[in-house]
């Protein structure tokens, strides 16, 4: 209860009518986080990584089965190749938490595997086939772990998994340096995974921030239209106190109005008020009606006004534009009649309504040729003009409203209201207090496919010296020295350039560079490889050459990739060739690279096209996020208002509709005087929203008792200040000390430098004005 008004007796019907229950909007479905759906694109490419890879080992597991239990060799390469398999089935069905379970198996299996071949099977294996089958897979569970676990975890099995396949390689080799050879095939595939790992890091802290700055925008965005949503509800209700209620109180606080009209204003207002709780659904009215509806508006409001109207019976109008446009309207007459009655001018005021039908909907035109007055001088807080007629229709899809006038030449006040064109099916209903479009940094995976300046210099330097050590190592002839030279020189360029020089997205002439830089390096390095008796890293340059072409891959150039993985697959068939070998053994040279850039590839083409999915699906997460805030909030605001003005107005309201039931042929002066009050009290609420406060409301009404004019106004622009508590209670205590006079308070704008000014006038005018600190001040 605000003021001294009492709280109305209701019926029970009358009670249900007020209180009734309000089911709450549905949440919207929760959408896939970007972490999440990043982390079922990556288990959705371990499948065909590990299928490629599987293939391509099939005929060394079966050569390298353990003879105790060949069957064992088997389930061992089922198991390891085929929960990533399984994993890229389910990765879009199943639960994270099933898909954790799975990847973390495949981890561990790996190492048993591992530790199994290191403690029962740690000796030479046949010259040229001396190359476990299980350490060609090392990069799906490192992947499958990485996507998992955190970066610790991911770092340190990388680094377990890499030395024990080093041990294994070293244990197996039939090289006469067998260390040497694990060594170097250690340090060669920590290298390449470490790139792998890292952009697996990257890509989920990427998405981690995406999901912050996604659910901040969210809060963002939702606070947005839930601010929105009040004040469209708030104004909206404010337009209807002020051309129902506030007109009826003031018909009945100064008199003149017969009782039938008044009561009959008072039941109609009562009715607008009860259908604003239970708002029905959007019907049409025909043209012909909304004439009717018109002549009855203007027979009670401005009987001498002529009305012309043109509307075909075929128009239809929503009742949302029927009711905004007889506002309007009604506002309008309104004006005319009481600037006819303040100023009066010689002759009578000639006033014409003309509707006519406008681009498929309706226009109404209300002059007069009366006092006129100058628009740029109507005071802000008065709101007939700023509220009841533009406000209300600017808030009306597809209204709108001006206002012409002059002093002395009269004024014309043009409403319409004209169909939206249909829209493309959204779902998100179309409001007008909608929000924006979030904003797009908030649903990018960014930097994802470049690695931090420190951890791509790293591994840069790691790349040159770990293929410097398998280039120069394994003691080739020094004829093919100049061109082993020329090879790691190329190859090296190639990854400083596309590591310190090229940014990303890689141009297409970058990647032309790099793909001949690659060429050469294969070119100088291949001739020179005997055909049998090499070393075991005789071709190192194809393992760097992948490496480059992942890199171009994940950094937005695939097609180039694979166009460079064809060179060097020729380059190898020609080299074969050249030797005596057949085209299968150039093939096989490099067919193995394959699932290598097979995932690189998997890697940027899924996440190019997850990041375009996960945009939309935040985009469409926004929207129904402040759909579902705009409808509660417009809601809960609706029901607050529409208390406030029930507890302020609606007995007195009562009173008034219930003289037509007595018979009475005046109005009792207590309830003229109370009119007044309660008039005073809910313009108080929509002009001085901020300090419409207690002790502010209750010393404003015993203020207005003992004949003070009191005005209170908002201009901070629903951003009242910190100390708004002291402020009103500086109000409240200059109204007490008045018993005659005015006194104007108004909330100034937040640029200010004090938040509140106060000007009395009881018989010596003063101005005082209140500071942010909430303290009191004369002005100087």
């Amino acid at each position: 209860m605000t003021g001294r008004a009492a709280t109305p007796r209701q019926t029970p019907q009358q009670d249900r009518l007020h209180r009734r229950p309000r089911r709450p909007p549905r949440p919207p479905p929760r959408p896939q986080s970007s972490t999440e759906r990043l982390a079922r694109l990556l288990y959705g490419a371990l499948g065909p990584t590990a299928l490629v890879f599987g293939l391509l080992c099939l005929g060394t597991v079966l050569e390298q089965a353990w003879k105790p239990q060949r069957s064992w060799s088997v389930a061992a390469w089922l198991l390891i190749f085929g929960l990533p398999m399984l994993l890229a089935v389910l990765s879009r069905r199943v639960p994270l938490r099933v898909l954790r379970v799975i990847a973390l198996a495949e981890g561990a299996l790996f190492v048993l595997l591992l530790m199994f071949w290191l403690t029962e099977r740690a000796e030479p294996l046949p010259a040229g086939a001396d190359i476990p089958w299980a350490i060609t897979l090392t990069g799906v569970p490192v992947m499958a772990v990485a996507v998992t676990t955190r970066d610790r975890t991911a770092w340190a099995y990388l680094v377990l998994v890499c030395t024990m396949s080093g041990l294994l390689r070293a244990a197996t080799s039939t090289d006469p340096s067998p260390v040497l050879v694990g060594v170097e095939d250690g340090l060669y595939s920590f290298l390449l995974l470490s790139m792998l790992v890292g952009l697996t890091t990257m890509a989920r802290r990427s998405a981690d921030k995406v999901d912050q700055a996604a659910t901040i925008a969210l809060v963002q965005l939702v606070d947005h239209a839930d601010r929105l949503a009040r004040k469209h509800e708030r104004l909206t209700i404010d337009a209807l106190v002020h051309d129902s209620v506030i007109s009826t109180l003031l018909m009945a606080g100064r008199g003149g109005t017969p009782v039938p009209v008044l009561s009959r204003h008072a039941a109609d207002t009562l009715v607008r008020l009860d259908a604003q709780r239970a708002p029905l659904p959007d019907p049409s009215m025909p043209g012909l009606q909304v004439t009717r509806r018109l002549q009855q508006l203007v027979a009670e409001l401005a009987p001498d006004a002529q009305i012309t109207s043109n509307l075909p019976g075929t128009l239809t109008v929503p009742d949302l534009a029927v009711t905004a446009l007889l506002g309007a309207v009604g506002e309008a007459l309104r004006n005319s009649v009481a600037a006819d009655v303040r100023e009066p001018v010689r002759s009578p005021v000639a006033r014409t309504l003309t509707v006519r039908s406008y681009q498929g909907g309706i226009r109404v035109a209300v002059h007069d040729n009366g006092v006129g007055f100058d628009p740029a001088r109507v005071p802000a807080e008065r709101l007939g003009i700023a509220q009841s007629i533009i406000g209300r229709m600017e808030r009306l899809s597809g209204g709108a409203a001006a206002v012409r006038s002059r002093p002395g030449v009269g004024t014309e006040v043009v409403v319409s209201w004209t169909p939206t064109p249909a829209a493309p099916a959204q779902p998100v209903p179309s409001l007008s207090s909608a929000p924006p479009t979030p904003p797009r940094p908030a649903t990018q995976l960014k930097g994802v496919t470049r690695l931090p300046k420190a951890l791509s210099t790293t591994i840069l330097m790691g790349f040159i010296a770990v293929h410097a050590l398998l280039a120069f190592a394994d003691g080739e002839p020094l004829w093919g020295l100049p061109y082993e030279i020329l090879g790691f020189v190329a190859v090296s360029a190639a990854a400083a350039w596309l590591t310190l020089v090229v940014p990303d997205p890689v141009s297409p002439r970058n990647a032309v560079m790099v793909l001949a830089l690659c060429g050469l390096s294969a070119v100088a390095t291949v001739f020179p490889v005997p055909p049998v008796g090499s070393t075991p890293f005789a071709h190192w340059y194809l393992g760097a050459i992948t490496m480059m072409l992942v890199v171009l891959a994940v950094r937005g150039r695939p097609g180039f990739a694979w166009y460079g993985y064809g060179m060097i697959m020729v380059i190898s068939i020609v080299w074969a060739l050249l030797n005596g070998l057949s085209l299968l053994d150039g093939m096989t040279l490099v067919i193995r690279h394959a699932g290598t850039l097979l995932a690189g590839t998997l890697f940027a083409v899924g996440l190019k096209r997850s990041t375009q999915t996960l945009a939309g699906l935040n985009r469409e997460r926004a929207r129904s996020g402040a759909a579902a805030a705009t409808a509660a909030a417009a809601s809960e605001e609706r029901e607050t208002q529409l208390t406030r003005v029930n507890t302020l107005a609606r007995p007195t309201l009562q009173r008034l509709a219930n003289l037509l039931k007595s018979d009475a042929l005046q109005i009792e002066p207590t309830l003229r005087a109370e009119s007044l009050l309660v008039e005073a009290t809910l313009r108080d609420a929509i002009r001085g929203r901020s300090l419409f406060v207690e002790p502010v409301i209750t010393a404003a009404r015993a203020a207005r008792i003992r004949g003070v004019d009191v005005t209170l106004l908002d201009d901070s622009a629903d951003r009242p200040p910190r100390q708004l508590a002291a402020a009103a209670a500086i109000v409240a205590a200059q109204l007490d000390a008045l018993t005659r006079g005015h006194l104007i308070a108004r909330l100034l704008p937040a640029d200010r430098p004090t938040i509140a000014s106060i000007v009395v006038d009881a018989g010596e005018p003063r101005m005082l004005t209140v500071t942010p600190d909430g303290l009191l001040q004369p002005s100087l």
